[in-house]
């Protein structure tokens, strides 16, 4: 059984170094770590290389030549100076983990008779110097490459995490968002996507171009199975109108695309499930709900995650017997650094134990305050639940 539950780690202290010694001086390795991302709050590009090095040397200091797939994110953690979260695997019976590399883009695979995992994090162009669909084009370029080499179809991965600079800056007529929408879209027309596009993100960090973390998964056996799951309170992102959609058109097809990704992915076997929950805001049908302030939005960002892995809708995707999902962790990106005390409170009144962090991050409109993301476990009536740490 593969679950992923991550949890965070604050830093504390007052240089980076400070920080980064606290965080995994406190880190204890339980089981095998497949993905460590580190928010914080570089000034600009240089700045963020500079930390990023950092980073990378403390990193294989602890792991040496085992180390897992890092990334860091331009976006400032509200409550500590860095933050890193920790997904941990436990492998099942049989499970081999490999430690490759691609190029320079180190990976890992873990792969069993049942299924094939593939984890990147920290995927990016090679210079900033170019704009934001160059530098999105030249990313998944890269991915494709890597799944290739790995005999996996595109069409395996199951969860992406895209970080995009200035995400709502329109220049020329084109939005950063939209350009990279506009790649992806490209990207994802090799596949054929018949359990439904991956769960996704797509939030905004203050420098360092486009960055890509994700997460494949191809089932090699009978027993296990992947769904698309579809929020009923909301219109699929990759079925949204043109209106809804900034900029000009992509110059190759003459046509806006839509944000390829589902509300949630589904993967579920012997009677448990994980559910990646995408990005959620407080969009019901296509729209945004405007002008009622972070605490209404809060709530019905809540309403539409809780809807998402309710019996109702898990249902309806095809799982039986099913009882609906719990959340075990969440990301929480706000537009500023004022809403987070009112935005905690509301999160607190249900899920103040949960493992969570609380990031300054743009949300891909500008009339959205806050958007969460995070994961869910499924048990279905019946089988006994299982509260370790999996992954």
């Amino acid at each position: 059984m593969i679950q992923n539950k991550p949890y965070y780690i604050k830093g504390r202290g007052i240089t980076l170094e400070e920080q980064l010694s606290h965080i995994f001086t406190a880190y204890e390795q339980n089981r095998v770590t497949v993905r460590l991302v580190f928010f914080g709050n570089p000034l600009n590009n240089k700045d963020y290389l500079s930390h990023l090095k950092l980073i990378t040397q403390f990193v294989y200091h602890y792991f040496k030549d085992q180390p897992p797939v890092f990334s860091y994110v331009a976006q400032p953690s509200l409550e500590e100076s860095l933050v890193m979260e920790v997904v941990e695997l436990i492998p099942e019976s049989g499970m081999q983990v490999f430690y490759k590399r691609w190029k320079d883009i180190p990976y890992i695979i873990a792969e069993s008779s049942k299924i094939k995992r593939l984890f990147l994090g920290g995927v990016k162009a090679d210079t900033y110097e170019i704009n934001i669909r160059q530098q999105s084009d030249e990313i998944f370029s890269k991915l494709e490459e890597i799944i290739s080499f790995e005999e996996m179809p595109i069409s395996s991965i199951i969860r992406q995490w895209n970080y995009i600079e200035q995400i709502v800056r329109v220049t020329n007529g084109h939005q950063n968002y939209q350009d990279f929408n506009e790649s992806r879209a490209r990207f994802y027309d090799k596949a054929s996507w018949v359990n439904g596009y991956p769960a996704a993100t797509g939030v905004g960090s203050c420098c360092a171009g486009v960055m890509i973390d994700l997460d494949a998964f191809h089932p090699v056996s009978s027993g296990v199975e992947v769904l698309a799951l579809n929020n009923s309170w909301q219109v699929p992102a990759h079925g949204y109108s043109p209106c809804v959609l900034i900029g000009t058109s992509d110059v190759r097809t003459g046509l806006k695309t839509t944000p390829k990704f589902e509300r949630g992915k589904l993967v579920y076997w012997e009677n448990k499930g994980l559910v990646y929950v995408s990005g959620t805001a407080a969009i019901r049908g296509e729209e945004s709900l405007k002008n009622v302030g972070i605490v209404e939005q809060t709530r019905i960002t809540l309403e539409n995650i809780e809807h998402l892995i309710s019996k109702e809708i898990l249902s309806e995707a095809g799982v039986e017997n099913a009882s609906g999902a719990q959340l075990h962790s969440m990301r929480v990106y706000l537009k500023d650094e004022a809403l987070f005390e009112p935005a905690k409170q509301i999160i607190n009144e249900k899920y103040e134990a949960l493992p969570s962090v609380y990031l300054k991050g743009d949300v891909c409109r500008e009339e959205l305050l806050v958007e969460i993301e995070g994961f869910a476990y499924m048990d279905l009536e019946g089988s006994k639940p299982d509260n370790t740490r999996l992954l």
